[in-house]
């Protein structure tokens, strides 16, 4: 029974070190960075498993997206009131500098 355990322990362990939650926890948005693919956020969230720039903190709003100006101004409104968010990560990103996220939510 303890071999079972024990594999049942390793098993669960590996599992979700590879498991990359797509939602952040609520953080502050550190800095903004506006370039020509979209806007660069940093935040106090890390997520090195996806994030490979900047420890980790760096995400990013690609202009891809079809509600890009509503997301981008809303990021800067939270920004300038020192307000937090929680973000999606867009699933199925491998680890690259800037992971693309698909939605947040503000808080007060």
């Amino acid at each position: 029974m303890s071999k079972l355990k024990f594999v049942l322990a390793m098993t669960l362990f590996f599992s979700s070190a590879v498991y990359a939650d797509p939602w952040s926890t609520v953080s502050k948005i550190t800095s903004l960075y506006p370039y020509s693919d979209g806007m660069i956020f940093r935040t106090g969230y890390k997520n090195e498993s996806i994030s490979s720039c900047d420890g980790g903190v760096r995400f990013s709003i690609s202009k891809a997206h079809p509600n890009y100006d509503v997301m981008v101004s809303s990021m800067m409104a939270a920004f300038m009131a020192d307000k937090k968010i929680k973000f999606y990560i867009d699933s199925g990103q491998s680890k690259v500098c800037e992971p693309t996220i698909n939605r947040f939510m503000i808080f007060k």
